[in-house]
């Protein structure tokens, strides 16, 4: 049921800066109505004065004049006047909205994410402090959309006899992990730790297409492992020569780079373009990667493959490390910095 009591919070919040927002825009008003009255005072006098020679109006007009009402006193203010009134115009929708959002049943998540991004904005402290409840009432709506969704997503992949792991917001389907927005409307799709579908629909179906889409583009090409280990080989000579290394061991980012180079076809060759250009993504390269040099455990021209375990500083820069998947869950794996070959 409705939190009655944080609503209630809610509203007693919007009724205070309701009148304060009604109390800035009646300034502004009354701002414009003096200005409006100034000039149209200072306009009566010099046409009264012109036409009536026997009332000496100077010394008025000095003193309208020397008022200067818009420059020492208006225009100074004004600019702040705005940023609050539109500050506050903001701050009243949003915690509108929140009302709103917390009402139904079950809670509207998409509008209560928004209404909660717009009220961070802020720095009033009664907001700040409203904040924490909010969150948790964003994170009870989503778990119970997660658990509907996550229920119909294990039963259609049951029916296909693809198992599914973990709870909302994020769930392994083998190597890959989906992760769940229901503030945002939007799924993500993950091997090991690296995106594969930014971004696709909400619902089961699209959910079930996008993990088909990055299984087909990632673990079920068709790669030949003898050359693919050579293709390595000749990246890791590369990336050796390249950085005059007085040791055996080349970053493998370095080297993912360097294959990518060389994956690519003649047209890329002649015009380095998009157009041209063959993708071989990271997501790719890390599954390629343990299933040549681990899983099958290939040699290539160079020999084998011995992988290094990144450093603490290492793990914390995709530039420097990768995630590469070895068992059956996403996050079954180690960072790798470097490699070299070695016979055995």
């Amino acid at each position: 049921m409705p939190n009655e009591v944080l609503i209630q919070q809610i509203e007693s919040l919007r009724d205070r800066y309701a009148r304060q927002q009604k109390n800035a825009a009646g300034l502004q008003t009354a701002f414009k109505s003096v200005i409006d009255g100034h000039n149209r005072a200072q306009k009566a006098l010099t046409e009264y004065g012109d036409q009536n020679s026997g009332a000496d109006v100077s010394d008025a007009q000095m003193i309208f004049a020397n008022a200067r009402l818009k420059e020492t006193i208006v225009d100074p203010l004004t600019p702040a006047l705005r940023r609050e009134i539109k500050a506050l115009t903001v701050l009243n929708h949003a915690l509108k909205e929140a009302a709103g959002a917390l009402r139904v049943e079950p809670i509207d998540v998409v509008r209560l994410d928004k209404a909660i991004s717009a009220l961070q904005t802020g720095t009033q402290s009664d907001i700040m402090a409203l904040l924490p409840e909010l969150n948790s009432e964003l994170e009870v709506g989503q778990r119970a959309l997660g658990d509907e969704f996550g229920a119909k997503l294990r039963d259609a992949l049951a029916e296909q006899g693809i198992p599914i792991g973990g709870r909302a917001p994020k769930f392994q389907i083998g190597r890959f992990e989906l992760d769940a927005n229901f503030a945002k409307r939007f799924i993500s799709l993950r091997y090991g730790l690296d995106l594969v579908i930014p971004r696709a629909p909400i619902t089961v179906d699209a959910a079930i297409k996008a993990y088909q889409s990055a299984a087909k583009t990632v673990t079920e090409r068709s790669q030949d492992g003898k050359v693919w280990m050579n293709q390595l080989y000749e990246a890791y000579l590369i990336v050796q020569r390249k950085r005059s290394a007085d040791t055996a061991r080349a970053n493998l980012v370095d080297c993912y780079l360097e294959l990518v180079l060389l994956r690519q076809g003649r047209a890329f060759i002649a015009e380095p373009s998009k157009r041209t250009f063959t993708d071989y993504s990271r997501a790719q390269f890390i599954h390629d990667f343990y299933e040549f040099t681990s899983r099958q455990r290939l040699a290539g021209t160079g020999g084998y493959v011995k992988a290094h375990v990144a450093t603490k500083s290492q793990v914390e820069s995709p530039t420097k490390s990768m995630w590469i998947v070895e068992g059956d869950t996403p996050f079954d794996g180690r960072y790798i910095a470097d490699i070299e070959f070695v016979r055995d």
